[in-house]
């Protein structure tokens, strides 16, 4: 029996040193669904802020020895690929936490899931306010896109004093959506519309359009959609020989715009959800760190979206620390989260779940492209 004894104890001992201060079995698992392949201009930036936060965090010790381990889905801009995504992610590998979907859709699609195992959800980008008070486990970190709609369409308002505006909008959900929001905030402050037209997701041709809208001489044009067709139309409007200021949405908060659109994206007016020169010590350290690896790893640049996924992750991650490693523990943290430390400003929950974003007039930066740089206006 005592032969017995030591045996078990030595073995006990010898399993104790040999096992890894980060084992595979101790992982804590949490999933993000992204835009990896269809709108991965935007998804592979956002990969790379969740990937910022996480090794961040590891490497600070992780929770009492135990790594994060992050397990990517791709949404494929397809609310039935995200269902199956998160379905997934809680089913098979046991996440205890989630950032994403990103897009509104998605999201709307996949919350109830998340409420059914009581798995907390984080999404960076989804802007639809239908997801407000949504589900006890459905939390946003951005602005909802009326928020935006409000502060730009007012400090237009006030500041160029427009009579009448066009919109031209890319013919899907998001481009439909901003076109209803903004149009209804431009006509409650006097904006009269007078002109409306439509693109389509992939299209690169759009003088028809854009030579109907000259023909009314708006005073301003909104165009809503995504970098790959607002940047071309932007263009050839000013080679059709329209020089009214453009506004647009958050989605040309992205290098890419200011490329492809050339001179035309100055004076491009737009509200973004993150402030380069954040006078934060921490900012500056991600700012410089994104921008390396983004170009060490031959990667699209948006630091907006990658800020917008770190402050993500990094709240599930806080939670984590603060509460311990369960669904349960991250879920009290975000609902009750007050000034949190983030790049994209002192972040709290509202009750409705809905991110506040102090130092902001409006919850949202406002910026102008000039000379191709984005400054903030607001």
């Amino acid at each position: 029996m005592k032969g017995i004894k030591l045996v078990m104890a030595v073995t006990g001992a010898l399993l104790f040193f040999a096992a890894p201060v980060f084992s595979d079995s101790g992982a804590i698992k949490i999933g993000s669904v992204l835009r990896l392949s269809i709108g991965a201009e935007h998804g592979i930036p956002s990969k790379r802020g969740v990937l910022m936060a996480v090794d961040q965090f590891n490497k600070a010790g992780g929770y009492n020895g135990r790594k994060v381990e992050v397990i990517f889905e791709d949404e494929k801009d397809s609310p039935t690929a995200a269902v199956n995504a998160v379905k997934k992610l809680i089913e098979v590998d046991k996440v205890i936490a989630l950032v994403g979907p990103m897009t509104s859709g998605a999201t709307l699609a996949t919350y109830k899931i998340a409420d059914e195992a009581k798995v907390p959800m984080v999404t960076p980008t989804a802007t639809t306010p239908k997801a407000s008070g949504a589900s006890p486990y459905l939390f946003r970190a951005c602005s909802r896109i009326d928020t935006q709609a409000k502060a730009l369409t007012e400090y237009i308002a006030k500041t160029y004093k427009p009579k009448t505006v066009a919109i031209f909008y890319s013919n899907e959900p998001y481009g439909k959506g901003c076109a209803q929001v903004f149009g209804g905030d431009f006509e409650k402050l006097g904006i009269k519309k007078v002109a409306e037209e439509s693109f389509n997701r992939g299209d690169r041709d759009f003088k028809a359009q854009l030579t109907k809208i000259k023909e009314v001489n708006p005073d301003i044009i909104f165009i809503p959609g995504y970098t790959p067709e607002t940047a071309p139309a932007a263009s050839q409007a000013r080679q059709l020989g329209l020089k009214q200021r453009i506004i647009g949405v958050y989605g040309d908060m992205d290098p890419e715009y200011a490329k492809l659109a050339g001179p035309a994206a100055d004076g491009h007016l737009i509200a973004g959800e993150y402030d380069e020169n954040y006078n934060n010590p921490k900012n500056k350290k991600f700012r410089d760190a994104y921008y390396q690896e983004a170009k060490a790893n031959n990667e699209p640049v948006n630091i907006m979206f990658a800020a917008l996924l770190y402050d993500a992750t990094g709240m599930v991650l806080q939670g984590i620390k603060q509460n311990g490693p369960t669904s349960e523990g991250i879920t009290r943290y975000l609902d009750g989260m007050k000034d949190f430390d983030g790049v994209t400003g002192k972040l709290s929950f509202n009750k409705e779940h809905d991110v506040v974003r102090s130092g902001t007039e409006a919850g949202v930066y406002l910026f102008e492209i000039k000379n191709g740089k984005y400054v903030k206006v607001q």
